[in-house]
């Protein structure tokens, strides 16, 4: 009597079979990728590189090339010129500037060092004799 398949052995035999199929695939696209790889490289002329004594002789053989006179002059483009008045003036306000600053933190450096930033602010008589100018009535 034959044996009869049951549609479980007959899903295992398809799934092996698949995976052959694919795994024979891949071995298929290998082979022709190394193929292509291995025509392009014979179609190529082979290029051998002189060896270090076929270099040095022709070295020795045949003279270097005449060096020219070297220009060593400073290219047009990259020659200092004398600066702007208008940059002038520029640097200038710029300095001003930096001066003033400095001046500015001194000041308040120096006010923190006596106490003065933390001394209570004028209120009364005293503080209309210090917007009038008076020098005699700052007593608080």
């Amino acid at each position: 009597m034959s044996k009869r398949n049951t549609l479980e052995q007959v899903e295992a035999s398809i799934l092996r079979w698949q995976s052959r199929l694919r795994r024979a695939a891949n071995a298929l696209a290998k082979l022709e990728k190394q193929r292509k790889r291995l025509a392009a490289k014979a179609s190529l002329p082979k290029v051998t590189k002189p060896s270090l004594a076929e270099t040095i002789m022709q070295a020795t053989i045949a003279p270097p090339k005449p060096v020219g006179e070297i220009d060593t002059s400073i290219p047009a483009f990259l020659q200092r010129k004398k600066p702007d008045p208008v940059a002038e003036q520029i640097v200038a306000e710029q300095k001003d500037l930096k001066r003033r600053k400095a001046q500015g933190r001194i000041a308040t450096m120096k006010a923190k060092k006596s106490g003065e930033t933390r001394k209570m602010p004028l209120t009364g008589k005293a503080a209309l004799a210090a917007i009038r100018g008076d020098a005699g009535a700052e007593s608080r």
